[in-house]
């Protein structure tokens, strides 16, 4: 006898079908009839877990959120501060980062966001984290000596410009066998910003 699935054990399915319909359709087309269909249920199945499409989607940015969380907390905790900085710009400029998340679909959102209060506030709360994580690594590199900057803050919103403003050209100028040069020299140009002195 097949076993009865509960809503903790469906609802990341039916996310998954509708980020995938999302990928491959577009927000705008990405109806509750379409992701019923690819995660094999019932539309009413949909209504009856969220209620609404609406509320689909603040789940689905939560999730899609909670991926690029969790890459900071992936990362080793070096005692060589030399070594945490690498780490660090590294994982930035990575493949892992560049593709943790859907282009198509964190576009969506972004474009969502800008009619949606509660998208916008999810996106902002998720730049909000990366700029908290980014001030607490880097005043700690500050204080070994690491990198020298007169304006921590300026320096993070420099370095999340570079690294958001990286991701998005990648996509459109930058070929498969560029990718990795291109992630080194942002690595030099975001040392530079910091003040490493030795590139």
């Amino acid at each position: 006898m097949k076993k009865r699935q509960t809503a903790e054990e469906r609802k990341p399915a039916i996310l998954k079908a509708f980020y995938e319909v999302i990928q491959a359709e577009g927000f705008e087309n990405a109806s509750v009839a379409k992701v019923a269909k690819q995660a094999g249920v019932h539309p009413s199945l949909i209504i009856h877990y969220f209620g609404s499409k609406e509320v689909m989607v603040k789940e689905l940015v939560d999730r899609v959120l909670k991926v690029y969380a969790r890459l900071f907390y992936q990362l080793p905790e070096e005692r060589d501060p030399k070594k945490r900085l690498d780490a660090l710009l590294s994982l930035i400029w990575s493949r892992q980062w560049h593709d943790a998340a859907s282009f198509s679909v964190v576009f969506s959102f972004l474009a969502l966001s800008q009619r949606d209060d509660a998208v916008m506030e999810r996106v902002k709360h998720l730049y909000g984290h990366y700029r908290h994580f980014l001030r607490d690594q880097l005043s700690c590199l500050q204080e070994a000596d690491i990198i020298h900057v007169e304006d921590l803050s300026g320096a993070v919103e420099s370095l999340i410009s570079l690294s958001e403003g990286s991701h998005y050209f990648c996509r459109y100028h930058i070929d498969d066998k560029e990718f990795e040069a291109h992630c080194e020299h942002m690595i030099v140009a975001a040392k530079k910003i910091l003040g490493v002195v030795a590139c």
